[in-house]
């Protein structure tokens, strides 16, 4: 048994031959008691020659690698409960241990947002919790929690204190379905800044513009001598389901990223374009 860090919140147990991760309760709040789990980072080594590109303690990147995934062979399951993919089917690679039942609005950027905002809440770093909402008007949880609501006349969007201060879990989760509600995978593409392929980080995430987008992450990175990437890319889906690490090929997760094609070769129907590339501020 090897102990890591406290401040990674992690515990590496090697037996019969995989290594499984204990995951925190504070890194994953969804997560209601302690359990192993395999993470990312354990159940997918790089390939041959490659390495993991190094990230900073508690950094996104570090939490990113660290999300615990369900067993093998799990199928992804929409918020109702049905099978959206099949366990052995060739694009799955795994399937993220974070419940989604019965919430119909965490669609393919909603659960980004939220993963994005849970590493924060997490971290105690609730103040960089924010996410746009149409007309490029960034919504704060330091305001929500302070009373301030959203108040929408057309297009314009303004601040209004109407409600007494809560930072409560409860009220914390009415923000996040706020921004669910009123934003898309468009608000995402006109507001968080353009990334060039080359200057890619884990956490960085593709979107689609359009009523009909789609959002995918990229929740891990390696490279090798020469500079070459590889990617491990996953997404949620509309309906609402189960966020889910794509294949590239059968049995590979791992996607090279190459900045001089138009597009990453994702195995989905919406073809995603490097130009779309975003990064949360």
């Amino acid at each position: 048994m090897y102990f890591l860090k406290p401040s990674l919140c992690l515990l590496i147990i090697i037996k019969s031959n995989i290594i499984f991760s204990q995951t925190s309760s504070f890194s994953y709040p969804w997560l209601n008691h302690k359990k192993i789990f395999e993470t990312i980072e354990s159940r997918f080594p790089p390939h041959s020659g490659f390495q993991r590109v190094r990230v900073p303690p508690s950094s996104f990147s570090q939490w990113l690698r660290g999300l615990p995934l369900l067993p093998d062979s799990t199928p992804v399951r929409d918020y109702l409960g049905q099978i959206k993919v099949k366990a052995k089917d060739t694009t799955l690679a795994a399937v993220i241990n974070y419940n989604i039942r019965g919430k119909k609005l965490e669609q393919c950027m909603d659960i980004i947002n939220r993963f994005r905002a849970e590493y924060l809440r997490s971290h105690n770093r609730h103040e960089k919790i924010a996410f746009y909402l149409p007309t490029n008007f960034l919504l704060k949880w330091s305001d929500w929690k302070q009373g301030f609501r959203p108040h929408h006349q057309g297009i314009k969007i303004t601040l209004v204190k109407n409600h007494p201060p809560d930072s409560s879990l409860a009220c914390y989760e009415k923000y996040l379905w706020e921004i669910f509600y009123h934003s898309n995978s468009q608000t995402a593409y006109f507001n968080f800044p353009k990334i060039e392929p080359e200057n890619i980080q884990i956490g960085d995430f593709i979107v689609n513009k359009g009523r009909r987008g789609h959002a995918v992450l990229i929740v891990d990175l390696a490279t090798d001598s020469s500079g070459n990437k590889i990617a491990l890319i996953g997404q949620g889906g509309t309906p609402a389901q189960q966020f889910y690490l794509l294949n590239y090929e059968k049995g590979h997760p791992w996607f090279p990223v190459n900045s001089d094609d138009e597009y990453p070769p994702l195995p989905i129907k919406k073809k995603m374009y490097w130009i779309g590339l975003r990064r949360f501020e």
